[in-house]
C-alpha cells in the first residue's frame, strides 16, 4: 500500500478532516490535499508527527499496510472544528504571563518608590539619595522578574506557532461574543486604574513638598495603579487575538524561517502568496523599528534615574510603547 492510502484510512478510522489533520501536524489544509493526491510528499518531521497522531511507525506508514486497522469510534474526532491542540489553553496562559510581566515592568518604579518613600519615613528625612537608590533597587528587581517572566513566555509562544502555523477557526458566534464583553470589561478597568492613578497624582500630588516621603509615596500608589491598569490593557488586547485566528495564522506564518516561509508558499496561489510575502516584510519592519524605539526610550530612561534622579524618569518607556503602536498601526494601514 502507498503513504496515500495509509494516511487516507488512518484519518477514516478517526473521522479526522483534512483541515483537523492540517492543524495537528503544522501545516495547510492544501499540503494534506497534496499528500492524498500524491502530488507531494511531507518532511521527516511532518512524517513523525502524523506517526504520533496516529500511533504507527514511520515504516508501517510509508511502506506497510495500514488499511486493514480498525476504526477507533472512541478516539474519533468531532464533525465540527475544534481546539484539539490546546490552543485556546497556551493562549490564555500567554495572555495572563504576558500581562503579569508588563505589570512589573511599569510597576517597578512605583515598587521602588514606596521602599523609598517608608525608608524616609522611618529615618524623619529627606534623603534623596537613599530615596533613589531604592528607586533604582525596586526597578532592577522588578525588571529581572519581569524578564524572568517573558523571555520564556515569548519563547514557547513563538514555538507554539512554529509548531501549530495553521489553526482552524473553530469559535463560534456565542464564544467570540463573550470573549468581546470580557475584552469590553478588562479595557474599562485597566483604563479606569490608569485614570485613577493619574487623578491621585494631580489631586495629592501638590499637597506635599517636593521631595518628601509623602509626595513619593503618593508617586509610588500612582505608578503602581497605572501598572494594574497596563497589565489588565494588555491582557485584554491579547484575549482578542486569541480569537482573530486569521491574524493568528498570518503571523504564525511570516514567523518561519526562510526555509520554512518558502516551503509553506508553495501550497498558496499567486494572490495569496504576494500578500503573505508582504506581511512578512511589514512584521520585520515593525520589529526592528519597535525594538530601536525602546532601546532609545531605555537609553533615555536610565540617566535620568540614576543622574538627575527624576520621579518621571519612567516616562520614555511609555511614550516608547505609543510610538510603537504608531508605527505599527502606519505600517499595517491598508494599501
Amino acid at each position: 500500500m502507498s503513504f496515500r492510502d495509509n494516511l487516507q484510512h488512518l484519518r477514516a478510522t478517526r473521522g479526522m478532516t483534512q483541515e483537523q489533520l492540517a492543524m495537528m501536524v503544522g501545516v495547510s489544509r492544501q499540503s494534506v490535499t497534496k499528500w492524498e493526491s500524491e502530488r507531494a510528499y511531507p518532511e521527516m518531521d511532518k512524517l513523525l508527527k502524523i506517526c504520533q497522531v496516529f500511533d504507527c511507525t514511520i515504516d508501517d506508514l510509508v511502506q506497510g499496510d495500514l488499511t486493514t486497522r480498525a476504526g477507533e469510534p472512541k478516539r474519533a474526532m468531532p464533525q465540527e472544528a475544534g481546539d484539539s491542540i490546546g490552543y485556546e489553553e497556551h493562549c490564555r496562559s500567554h495572555a495572563l504571563r504576558l500581562a503579569v510581566s508588563v505589570g512589573l515592568f511599569v510597576g517597578g518604579s512605583g515598587a521602588g518608590m514606596l521602599v523609598g518613600a517608608l525608608m524616609q519615613a522611618m529615618a524623619a528625612s529627606t534623603n534623596d539619595e537613599a530615596s533613589s537608590i531604592a528607586i533604582g533597587v525596586g526597578v532592577l528587581i522588578f525588571v529581572a522578574a519581569g524578564l524572568a517572566l517573558l523571555i520564556p513566555t515569548t519563547t514557547g509562544h513563538n514555538a507554539f506557532r512554529r509548531e501549530h502555523p495553521y489553526v482552524i477557526d473553530f469559535y463560534s458566534a456565542k464564544e467570540r461574543g463573550k470573549n468581546e464583553r470580557l475584552r469590553a470589561r478588562e479595557l474599562a478597568a485597566g483604563i479606569s486604574n490608569v485614570l485613577l492613578g493619574a487623578i491621585v497624582a494631580m489631586v495629592l500630588g501638590d499637597s506635599f513638598d517636593n521631595g518628601s516621603w509623602q509626595e513619593s509615596l503618593v508617586m509610588s500608589l500612582m505608578m503602581i495603579l497605572i501598572a494594574i491598569g497596563v497589565g489588565v490593557i494588555v491582557h485584554a488586547g491579547a484575549l482578542w487575538d486569541m480569537t482573530n485566528i486569521e491574524k493568528y495564522n498570518t503571523e504564525a506564518l511570516c514567523s518561519l524561517s526562510q526555509k520554512e516561509f518558502e516551503s509553506a508558499m508553495e501550497d498558496l496561489d499567486e494572490g495569496e502568496r504576494r500578500r503573505m510575502v508582504r506581511e512578512r516584510q511589514k512584521s520585520k519592519a515593525t520589529g526592528t523599528s519597535c525594538a530601536l524605539v525602546m532601546l532609545g526610550a531605555t537609553i533615555i530612561a536610565l540617566p535620568l534615574l540614576f543622574v538627575t534622579k527624576v520621579y518621571w524618569f519612567w516616562a520614555p518607556w511609555p511614550i516608547g510603547g505609543v510610538a510603537c503602536g504608531i508605527i505599527g498601526t502606519w505600517v499595517n494601514r491598508k494599501d
